[in-house]
């Protein structure tokens, strides 16, 4: 099995997806709210058929989505953006600018600055993995949608066991940081700081871009991250 629907709350859902040639996952996120939905991010352009196939059995119709929110500009997170009228599109203004022209057109809202709240969500810019790169929280469900702050890499999950507190990967995790931290020490403090602007939401739920989605004791996972960098 290569593509799954992960339930993270009665009213958040993963679509999630192996890209081979990477060994790892892609996911992007639907939440509901009401009779509306806002979807995050839309996986690879070759990934659509899935895509929507997923949105249609979680439920979602074409006319019921009213934003369409994306953490970063690459290409495996506004694959599919086309999908979506620009008027519901949104991304943040520094990343607006490193696209091209007709991707330009795609997104009918930028917003700009370090944080602030949106419609139904909340952001804070991350500039680590790209200049316009945002973390979104729902304060409803305290989901946080984190993009690829987080890349926990070649996981050997399987797409029914996405979702969890998963022990054995958040100690994969921090070895990969403990190493990243030594070999890059700059970068691993800019990466500490994104971590450090999280702290702010009260998140119970973590969302990556590409891979596990943990679920408990959230908070102290990410103050652990930041201690092995600045230790």
């Amino acid at each position: 099995m290569t593509n799954a629907i992960a339930p993270i709350t009665d009213s958040t859902w993963a679509i999630i997806t192996y890209e081979e040639a990477w060994n790892s996952f892609v996911s992007s996120y639907v939440i509901q709210k009401g009779d509306a939905f806002v979807v995050i991010d839309s996986h690879l352009r070759k990934q659509r058929a899935y895509f929507q196939q997923a949105l249609v059995e979680i439920g979602v119709k074409t006319e019921q989505i009213e934003y369409v929110y994306f953490t970063h500009r690459h290409a495996d997170h506004i694959g599919n953006a086309d999908l979506f009228p620009s008027r519901n599109n949104w991304i943040h203004l520094e990343d607006y600018y490193e696209l091209d022209d007709f991707s330009q057109t795609l997104f009918g809202h930028t917003f700009t600055g370090a944080g602030g709240d949106l419609p139904v969500l909340r952001f804070r810019q991350l500039a680590f993995h790209t200049e316009g790169s945002v973390a979104f929280f729902d304060p409803q469900s305290k989901v946080c949608f984190v993009g690829d702050h987080l890349i926990l890499g070649e996981t050997k999950a399987e797409l029914g066991q996405m979702v969890g507190t998963e022990d054995e990967r958040r100690a994969a995790y921090k070895a990969y940081v403990r190493k990243f931290a030594l070999k890059e020490p700059e970068r691993a403090l800019a990466y500490a700081v994104g971590l450090e602007i999280l702290l702010d939401w009260p998140i119970e739920c973590l969302a990556t871009g590409h891979g596990l989605i943990f679920q408990g004791e959230v908070v102290s996972f990410i103050q652990d991250l930041i201690s092995i960098v600045k230790s």
